[in-house]
């Protein structure tokens, strides 16, 4: 009988050591990254993709990313710069991402995003892109200016300057600086610079020759090293007439694009870029039949250069040594294109004209271009 009772009383205790004991059912997956957390292998819905990240150079480019799912998903972009093809697929696939040409000065962003298609929105995968900015060209200024229906060109930071003492090319460092009366004193030798030059002059600046035959060949400046402009030859040209007179009206909305101003208190001429956009708080009123409407400061015009604004200052013209209408009126060369005329831009405030020059001795302002 002792036996028995003492058998029960074994029975009983193990009984009540398996029903009070505590008990943990093993974690099968982790809430927040959707992952087994002994294998650390991800559930089978969700979407993973590879890489995450996109580093694009600012001519842009192509790359793949992998994508690893067991559910159908779907491929979207928030910028217009980054396209994609397939734009859906099922479970394991390659996904072709381009990236467009910039024409961004600064660096830009854009995500793309891999979601489950038409199931749950918080199942998904990003890839961030980034996409580097416009390297401009030493000397260049922002944006960019058609001047035919295939090319475009930047501008140079201010007008093209020599010093005769030292042989040296260089761009003015302001839009608005202008050398004035001090070009009368054109020689060989002179220690200052001048910035007012005969007809192709390129191999010879200083040529102070009243007499057109001795300007019947043209010699672009541009071949010239240009010591602020990347100091190799070859590098910058001068517009024709006619890509004068396309920058002028032939561009898409031209004629918004342009306009007599005045920087720093020096009387000139705007031309905005191609993809202008008017900073914040500022105005700009095309076509202007004034000096005075549209008046900036260089602060101002430092703003407007950030979005692509070209400013020719009215330099004035030179004949001989004897220099005139500094800051009323401006005289630009521009290259031979079709015929061996010599044509210049002509502007004061209120009127432009594209024309043949009748003196190619006349010194006028150069403002060179480049790709």
């Amino acid at each position: 009988m002792k036996t028995k009772i003492y058998f029960l009383s074994m029975m009983l205790m193990s009984l009540c050591m398996v029903g009070c004991g505590t008990h943990t059912e093993p974690e099968t997956e982790d809430p927040k990254t959707g992952t087994d957390p002994e294998t650390e292998t991800p559930k089978k819905d969700v979407i993973t993709v590879t890489p995450v990240q996109i580093s694009a150079p600012a001519e842009g480019g192509e790359y793949t990313l992998e994508i690893e799912s067991e559910v159908k998903w779907s491929v979207s972009s928030d910028a217009s710069w980054v396209t994609y093809s397939p734009g859906v697929g099922k479970n394991n696939g390659k996904v072709t991402v381009t990236v467009a040409k910039s024409a961004e000065y600064v660096a830009t962003t854009a995500t793309l995003t891999i979601s489950e298609y038409g199931g749950d929105v918080a199942n998904k995968a990003e890839v961030q892109v980034t996409r580097a900015a416009i390297e401009l060209p030493e000397g260049a200024l922002f944006g960019w200016f058609s001047v035919s229906a295939d090319t475009k060109v930047y501008f140079s930071k201010g007008n093209l300057q020599y010093q005769a003492s030292t042989k040296t090319w260089r761009f003015a460092e302001n839009q608005y600086d202008i050398i004035g009366e001090d070009n009368k004193n054109i020689s060989d030798t002179c220690d200052g610079w001048i910035d007012l030059f005969g007809w192709g002059t390129g191999s010879n600046p200083t040529l102070p020759s009243e007499n057109d035959l001795d300007y019947s060949t043209f010699t672009d400046w541009g071949v010239n090293k240009i010591s602020n402009g990347g100091n190799t030859a070859n590098q910058w040209r001068t517009l024709t007439i006619d890509e004068w007179q396309y920058l002028y009206s032939g561009r898409t909305d031209a004629a918004n694009l342009r306009s007599p101003a005045t920087v720093n208190n020096v009387h000139g001429y705007i031309f905005l870029a191609d993809n202008w956009s008017l900073p914040s708080g500022m105005s700009f009123t095309a076509n202007a039949n004034n000096w005075t409407t549209n008046n900036y400061s260089a602060a101002d015009l430092a703003k407007m250069v950030q979005n692509g604004a070209v400013f020719l200052p009215a330099a004035g013209s030179r004949d001989s040594t004897n220099v005139y209408s500094v800051g009323s009126n401006g005289c630009y060369w521009s290259s031979p294109s079709n015929d061996t005329n010599a044509y210049d831009i002509y502007f004061n405030s209120g009127y432009i004209d594209l024309q043949i020059s009748l003196n190619r001795s006349y010194g006028r302002s150069v403002r060179l271009v480049r790709k």
